[in-house]
This record gives C-alpha cells, structure tokens and sequence, in this order.
C-alpha cells in the first residue's frame, strides 16, 4: 500500500511539473520567423559560399582572391533576394559570379549570369 501511494505522489508531480506553466517556456526565447541578416552579413556569408564552391569544385580556385563587386536586394517572381557580385578577372567559366541568398542568408543559388 505504501507503494502505491508514493507511486501516486511521484505521478501526480510529474504531470503538475511537466503542464503549462511549470516553469517552461515553449517559446525557447525564438520565433519561428527566418531572422534578416544586415548587408554586411550578406556579404560575409556570400564570401563563406563563394570558398565552399571552390572547395566542391564547382567553381575554380582563381575564385578565391575575387573581389566584393556589388551586393543589393532584387525581386525575382514574387520573392526578394540578396544578389552578391564578384568579380574575377582570372575567371575560368565567368568574369563574374552571382551568389543568391534568401533575406535571412539561406543560399539559394549561384551561376556567372545573375539570373
């Protein structure tokens, strides 16, 4: 008997603990939302897939030492995008090569037409 009571009592605490309101917050102190990362950061994070490319050989490796042409934000069908330009006059394929990214960095695409 004295089992079942303190069984009782150890299940009765955990669901008072573990329900709304027992000292946990759902929201973990972030939305859901996709975050927008400032120009600067676009630009970094461009740089950082311009290297990952290289390194899948996508790309060649004169690719490296291109140089940050332009970065802005373009509408392509209903969504905006950060477009980052590099220019690369040892280019194999393309003198320049246009990175894609989401407003919050996400890559999306790169090509050397910028469409």
């Amino acid at each position: 008997m004295k089992k079942i009571i303190i069984l009782s009592i150890v299940m009765l605490s955990m669901l008072v603990f573990a329900g709304p309101g027992g000292g946990h917050s759902h929201d973990h102190g972030h939305t859901h939302e996709k975050k927008l990362i400032s120009k600067k950061e676009i630009k970094q994070n461009a740089r950082l897939h311009v290297n990952r490319l290289i390194e899948k050989k996508k790309i060649d490796v004169s690719w490296k030492i291109s140089k940050l042409a332009d970065t802005q934000k373009k509408k392509f069908k209903s969504k905006m995008e950060w477009v980052v330009t590099f220019k690369n006059k040892n280019g194999v394929k393309g003198k320049k090569l246009y990175i894609f990214l989401s407003l919050s960095g996400r890559f999306i695409a790169a090509n050397f037409t910028g469409k």
